[in-house]
């Protein structure tokens, strides 16, 4: 077998995976999310994205895509989204370095071991309040600091949601709502791959219920 013969044979399988994925994906869940984080948006609340690695990067995205995408021009008065993706690089480069004190002596739920483990919680206490989403992302669903942002959110009276792959981890145990693509564990291409085809059928449809609310 050729190198060009083995590389597509390896493309066909992956497609062959992710449409499976996709077929599978809970569209009720979808749909609960997507209205959860317009009547947010329509309340005055704060959405909070935030995950680690590839996660990272889908939460930045999705706080772009909500924050600015969703504006729709000549539409008066208009409620925006106001969302975080908690990604400020000197803010969680600082938390970090902390140490876990500010959160153990601040008797916050989860687990502390270093200061990476709260960076997320150290984000949003300045700004959570009731009612608010927490929406965390992760392959694993154990990220300590997405768990401990999630247990975090719940104790504020906040709402949670969790995006997942794998066997869904402690987050799926602990969010209000859960997005999840359920993979063998350590496929994390096939994992952050339709996690983002979520994140556009969420944001997708944001901007269709602007354009006809």
């Amino acid at each position: 077998m050729t190198s060009f013969q083995k590389a597509k044979e390896f493309s066909l399988s992956f497609q062959k995976e992710v449409l499976a994925l996709i077929q599978d994906l809970d569209l009720d869940a979808i749909s609960r999310v997507s209205l959860m984080l317009y009547e947010a948006k329509e309340n005055g609340k704060n959405i909070f994205f935030f995950g680690n690695g590839g996660s990272h990067g889908i939460a930045s995205h999705l706080a772009c895509d909500f924050g600015k995408g969703t504006k729709i021009t000549g539409k008066k008065n208009q409620k925006f989204y106001k969302v975080f993706g908690l990604d400020n690089p000197a803010w969680l480069t600082a938390q970090a370095n902390d140490g876990k004190e500010p959160f153990t002596e601040g008797d916050y739920p989860g687990k502390y071991q270093h200061g990476y483990d709260g960076v997320f919680v150290g984000q949003m206490e300045n700004f959570i309040g009731e009612g608010d989403i927490a929406f965390g992302i992760s392959s694993s669903g154990n990220s300590p600091n997405v768990v401990n942002g999630l247990l975090f959110a719940k104790q504020k009276g906040c709402k949670t949601v969790a995006m997942v792959g794998f066997d869904g981890g402690e987050a799926l145990k602990i969010a209000d709502e859960v997005l999840f693509v359920k993979t063998e564990k350590g496929k994390y291409g096939l994992v952050e791959g339709v996690h983002e085809v979520i994140h556009h059928l969420l944001y997708e449809y944001a901007i269709q219920l602007e354009q006809t609310n």
